[in-house]
């Protein structure tokens, strides 16, 4: 019995016991309880260089109100979380742990009816994450703006056509790139524009960082039209540039070159105009002439797709008209009207035109005589030439023999190899200067010659190359071209043949 007492006594300290330190644990708990509930956030904030400015209000707002370019978006009472009227210094913020580890920011305002303006900027607003305890902060209003990345947008206009036409932003370091890449019909890589839009409802835009260093951009509209790779404007572009930069692209327009080609038929003095009708007209680029000019003579076949820009035929006026774009600098040509006297491509006249992008319309008019075939079949008529030869320039490695050098005059060009290899002897057609020779630039001798209107004829004067080779300054000249019975001939360095 002794013993179950005992026993029982032990439970019952063991149960005071465990009362004791559930009452002890409460009370701790309790008290830290107490504790963390008496935390409190103070803000102080000192205002620097106000000056005199009254009404000043220090308010806090849960976004920052400044964009990347500093500029505050409008703001009204209602974007306040708290704000005091600034009356003296310090400013202080008793309690902010309702926005505890929140980031708040203060700024400045000036109040101006019902809106407020920003005295403080993004340099100097103060950026503040709620913490618990005491915090002292400064904010300087005469603290300097921080630098800020400025924008600048780029406006197109778009003519409506041109919708769903894209536009890239190159600049000038890489234009030259860009632009090759389109002309070989290429697709621009990334690395070679800096942004892309798409034309819409008649409008597009792009916008990008301000460069702090102004440079030229360019802005190319691609495949506006068929067979123009693009249209492209320039703008130069600073940090101070404005904010918006306005382009305008309109409908672009071909130009157009009127060609009139007309006969003069009958003897010079009385002569009447007779339509070039139902006949080629080439239109070829000034650059690729030479190439052209070089393959109708030597086979005396038509020029060869690829080579030229464009051929029409004439219509019973004898005109053709071509169309063509120019959007930058001038562009020359040269229209080539085969086939005057004869059937044959070598026997042509021709006519420089140029157009630039401010041209709407050329005219070129070609008129030249008609020469009618003779019954010998020679496709002109036969007369005396006198024809004044001179050399103007020289090439380096060439001089003149006054011993030598003679001017000739062939009545057919084609025979001018033949000529050559028997050394200038024994040719029909084939009249000398012998024994008078072109002793020096810008001096001159007088050959006449019998010609025929319906041939090309050479005219040349020998030459002697370093080595003693013998060369030759030739002209072909379509002889029905020669008006009267004078000509007057310069032979330049350009005129070097060789035919050894």
């Amino acid at each position: 019995m002794k013993r179950i007492m005992q026993l029982f006594g032990s439970l019952l300290v063991l149960l005071a016991v465990s009362a004791c330190s559930d009452d002890i644990a409460e009370e701790v708990y309790q008290q830290e309880k107490q504790q963390a509930e008496k935390k409190t956030s103070t803000l102080t904030i000192n205002i620097e260089n106000a000056g005199e400015q009254e009404g000043l209000i220090l308010a806090a707002l849960a976004e920052n109100p400044f964009n990347e370019q500093g500029i505050s978006k409008e703001i009204g009472e209602e974007d306040f979380l708290i704000n005091k009227t600034i009356e003296g210094n310090p400013t202080v913020f008793d309690d902010l742990m309702d926005f505890y580890k929140q980031t708040l920011y203060f700024n400045v305002y000036q109040k101006t009816g019902e809106a407020y303006t920003p005295v403080t900027h993004l340099g100097n607003q103060l950026q503040y994450e709620v913490v618990p305890g005491s915090v002292e902060k400064t904010i300087d209003l005469a603290a300097s703006p921080q630098e800020v990345i400025r924008k600048t947008e780029l406006t197109m206009s778009v003519a409506p056509e041109y919708n769903g036409k894209n536009l890239y932003l190159v600049k000038e370091s890489t234009r030259s790139t860009f632009e090759q890449t389109l002309q070989a019909g290429g697709t621009p890589t990334e690395d070679l524009y800096l942004a892309m839009a798409t034309a819409e409802e008649g409008t597009a835009s792009i916008t990008i960082d301000s460069p702090k260093n102004t440079d030229t951009y360019w802005i190319y509209l691609l495949q506006p039209e068929e067979g123009l790779p693009y249209l492209k404007r320039n703008t130069e572009i600073g940090y101070d540039t404005d904010e918006q930069v306005s382009l305008a692209f309109a409908k672009e327009v071909k130009k157009q070159i009127q060609v009139t080609a007309i006969y003069l038929m009958g003897e010079e003095g009385s002569q009447t105009e007779e339509a070039f009708a139902q006949k080629e007209i080439y239109l070829i680029s000034k650059n690729n002439w030479d190439a052209v000019k070089n393959f109708v003579e030597t086979t005396h076949g038509n020029p060869q797709p690829g080579t030229y820009v464009d051929c029409q035929t004439t219509n019973r006026e004898g005109k053709a008209t071509f169309e063509l774009f120019c959007t930058e600098a001038q562009q020359d040509y040269i229209v080539y009207a085969p086939k005057w006297n004869t059937e044959y491509y070598d026997n042509y006249k021709e006519a420089n035109v140029t157009i630039t992008p401010e041209s709407t319309v050329e005219s070129v008019e070609i008129k030249y005589p008609y020469i009618p075939p003779t019954g010998d079949g020679e496709g002109g008529i036969d007369k005396t030439v006198t024809f004044t030869v001179s050399v103007t320039s020289l090439p380096k490695e060439c001089i003149l023999n006054p011993f030598s050098s003679f001017a000739y005059v062939l009545n057919d060009a084609t025979k001018l190899q033949e000529a050559i290899n028997s050394g200038l002897y024994g040719i029909e057609g084939l009249t000398s200067s012998n024994p008078t020779a072109v002793e020096s630039i810008g001096s001159s001798v007088e050959i006449e010659a019998e010609i025929n209107t319906g041939k090309r004829i050479a005219v040349f004067v020998v030459v002697v190359q370093y080595g003693y080779l013998p060369s030759y300054l030739v002209k072909e000249i379509d002889a029905s071209g020669i008006s009267g019975n004078t000509h007057k001939v310069e032979l330049t360095a350009d005129d070097l043949k060789s035919y050894f």
